[in-house]
């Protein structure tokens, strides 16, 4: 198709579409820009001047914008705030290049949205049959369940900043724990920006680990502490007693 733009380039490039906002599609020192207003804000908060060299234009869900001879449209994803698939017509032909999606329901981001074409490119992460993931809400039990069981120790979960944190806090909230989560530092700013895009995320607060020596580690004995997957084997985790990760 012409168009002369990129969908996700992992190279900087003039014109570049943005599924959404996570490093592996969100590449910064692009020229311009065309994405969703939350994963431009994603790429700013990441990127700063960075995310867009020249310009930054934003496309709501179901708009469409004619660029050369394609007609392009950005419909729901699923799969974390402002995430899209990403929809081009040229001539009689459609074609649906789906980002990273999911069908399963999460109430921080709008539902993935099935779109007519005629070919449908998608990520396949886990398409093998072999990846049977457990229900959300089974897992999310079993977390509360150690809760009570060992009310003397914190809980430390791993978990990325962008979507999946912010996922993991609303099923926590969805299954009725209403107590303050406490995370890393390094999740915070798309945590607080999901909260400024009026997802529910209850209480929260960063854990504040940088000095050892005044680090009261029994504040969070029997708390639920989110932290990046990398945290859990860092001297960052070693400051807690006894956590169960």
């Amino acid at each position: 198709m012409p168009g002369g733009f990129y969908i996700d380039p992992v190279r900087p490039v003039d014109h570049a579409l943005i599924t959404h906002g996570h490093a592996d599609h969100a590449k910064p020192g692009h020229q311009n820009v065309l994405a969703t207003p939350q994963t431009l804000d994603i790429m700013k908060i990441r990127y700063k001047d960075q995310y867009a060299l020249n310009q930054a234009q934003s496309i709501s869900y179901g708009e469409t914008l004619t660029i050369q001879d394609d007609d392009v449209s950005f419909h729901p994803a699923g799969h974390v705030l402002g995430s899209a698939q990403i929809k081009l017509v040229y001539k009689d032909a459609s074609i649906v290049f789906s980002g990273d999606y999911k069908r399963r329901k999460d109430l921080t981001c709008c539902p993935f949205e099935p779109v007519s074409c005629d070919v449908f490119v998608t990520e396949a992460t886990f398409g093998l049959p072999v990846f049977r993931h457990p229900e959300t809400s089974d897992e999310i039990k079993k977390l509360l369940q150690s809760l009570q069981t060992f009310p003397e120790r914190p809980h430390l979960v791993g978990s990325y900043p962008l979507g999946k944190t912010q996922r993991v806090i609303s099923e926590i909230r969805a299954a009725g724990y209403g107590d303050t989560i406490y995370m890393h530092g390094a999740l915070m700013a798309m945590t607080q920006y999901y909260s400024d895009q009026k997802v529910d995320l209850g209480l929260y607060q960063k854990v504040d680990a940088s000095n050892r020596k005044e680090f009261d580690k029994t504040k969070y004995n029997g708390k639920i502490v989110i932290c990046p997957p990398s945290a859990l084997t860092e001297k960052w985790a070693r400051r807690f007693d006894n956590p169960l990760t």
